[in-house]
């Protein structure tokens, strides 16, 4: 049986900087029986694209992400509709999507899920032409991710710093969803989360029953909470409970739609936790099973 050819493209920023560790791994529990493998690294952003795009070409069979949900985002965009699987080790800061898909943080363990090579079609979401693999945003959420993004601090901390200081001085916006012509009532709301998976990271979920595999974008409108309602609402989110919050929290089961600020006003926007242009507007398609992943388990 022939071997596959598998590259591993390595972000040595995100997280804490943990690829001279996969690198030493790889040669100590890939399995070389199966698999023919390169190791590169990326050198700025958007270089994790151009050399899965490469790889494609080259007729890689499976391209490992190594880094948060930024580098699985970037290197992704290059494999939706191939025919070339994607497979990822986590070491990025919140990890959402090794979480949503019980991936292990554990860099040998997830090395073990890859030599296993079990893998499934998920869904992607375009979103305004680019590609959604996991979580993205409008609001309160996409102006933490800006923050975040500037800082060379990494890590649940300085991410929590950054909710903190922003959080009181923070206006709602209202929002309009759009779904075939039809526009929903006004939603004055904190931010507008587009969940494919089920958190946005740390294990932190805000859509828990969202599937990568049922069609559809959960659409999030989550509101700010008052003073006396802020607790119950804290400890909703981090119990996985929120969605059961009803007064703060609205979801909507979509495949496509627009939404867009009452007023026009731009607001922070993000994509799989990185920060894009600030938009007024967005328009939401889902991919159907557009992307095959590397999991360690049948459902998603």
């Amino acid at each position: 049986m022939s071997k596959k050819k598998i590259i591993f493209i390595i972000n040595p920023r995100a997280g804490i900087g943990h690829y001279k560790k996969v690198s030493r791994l790889l040669t100590k529990r890939l399995d070389l029986s199966r698999y023919d493998y390169e190791l590169v690294l990326t050198r700025y952003r958007g270089h994790g694209q151009e050399l899965a795009i490469q790889a494609v070409v080259d007729g890689v069979d499976i391209v490992v992400a190594v880094g948060g949900d930024g580098t699985i985002n970037e290197i992704a965009r290059a494999l939706v509709g191939k025919n070339v699987t994607l497979g990822f080790i986590p070491t990025g800061s919140g990890n959402g999507l090794a979480h949503h898909l019980q991936i292990p943080v554990c860099i040998s363990k997830a090395i073990q899920v890859i030599n296993e090579s079990h893998s499934l079609e998920i869904d992607t979401i375009q979103i305004n032409n680019q590609i959604c693999i996991s979580i993205a945003g409008l609001g309160f959420d996409g102006l933490v991710a800006e923050m975040f993004d500037r800082s060379s601090r990494r890590g649940f901390f300085p991410y929590l710093h950054y909710v903190l200081k922003s959080y009181t001085s923070y206006k709602p916006q209202t929002y309009i969803i759009e779904e075939k012509g039809e526009k929903t009532e006004n939603h004055n709301t904190m931010l507008v989360s587009i969940a494919n998976s089920s958190q946005w990271g740390f294990n932190v979920k805000v859509s828990p029953k969202a599937s990568m595999a049922d069609g559809c974008a959960d659409i999030c409108l989550v509101k700010k909470p008052g003073i006396f309602r802020l607790p119950f609402s804290t400890t909703a989110l981090l119990t996985g409970n929120l969605h059961r919050d009803k007064k703060s929290i609205h979801i909507y089961r979509l495949s496509e739609c627009t939404i867009y600020t009452k007023d026009n006003t731009v607001q922070p926007c993000h994509i799989d936790g990185d920060p894009i242009k600030r938009q007024s507007k967005i328009t939401i398609n889902v991919l159907p099973k557009s992307l095959r992943i590397i999991t360690p388990k049948q459902l998603v």
